[in-house]
């Protein structure tokens, strides 16, 4: 029998030895995986924010159909139907509008902005009288986990979240 030094011996056991090899590899794939997980995981974040968001310009528009318009009473009404709470600003506004051939709320003919109530009578494109709407408008700031950039794409430090809702009241 030949005689291998003690060296050589251990480095073909060494090559030969695949215990822990899985542990290795986990390592490699488990940091991967949580690159990908956390941008998923913001993503997902942001867009439950957003629904939340929108639900509060919903809740407000809700209350100001059912009740006169208090600006105060429905800024209550929006925070509260979420868990954001005063961390949503809500603008409350009572306007005229018209609905055009799209079903579309347009402000009345001439108007850049759409007038405070009591709406002008045939004012109208098509000559009949604008409804009475409550706008509620909701915003609130959402704080990525993670800045980041891609090449073409920028993720700010916080991005504005808006949500919108229109009802008539009249």
């Amino acid at each position: 029998m030949k005689h291998i030094p003690k060296s050589r011996a251990f480095g073909r056991r060494l090559r030969r030895d695949q215990s822990g090899a899985a542990a290795i590899e986990f390592g490699l794939m488990a940091s991967m995986l949580v690159t990908l997980l956390i941008p998923t995981f913001d993503l997902g974040m942001g867009a439950y924010t957003k629904m939340r968001v929108q639900d509060a310009a919903e809740a407000g528009a809700q209350y100001a159909q059912g009740n006169a318009y208090s600006s105060g009473a429905i800024t209550t009404a929006a925070q509260s139907a979420t868990s954001l709470g005063t961390h949503v600003s809500v603008t409350a506004t009572n306007v005229c509008y018209c609905v055009n051939a799209l079903s579309q709320l347009t402000p009345p003919s001439g108007d850049a902005t759409p007038p405070a109530p009591p709406c002008t009578p045939n004012s109208c494109s098509d000559g009949s009288t604008p409804g009475t709407y409550v706008t509620v408008a909701t915003s609130t700031n959402y704080a990525p986990l993670v800045s980041f950039s891609v090449p073409g794409l920028s993720i700010a430090s916080t991005i504005t979240l808006t949500g919108t809702a229109a009802v008539r009241t009249n």
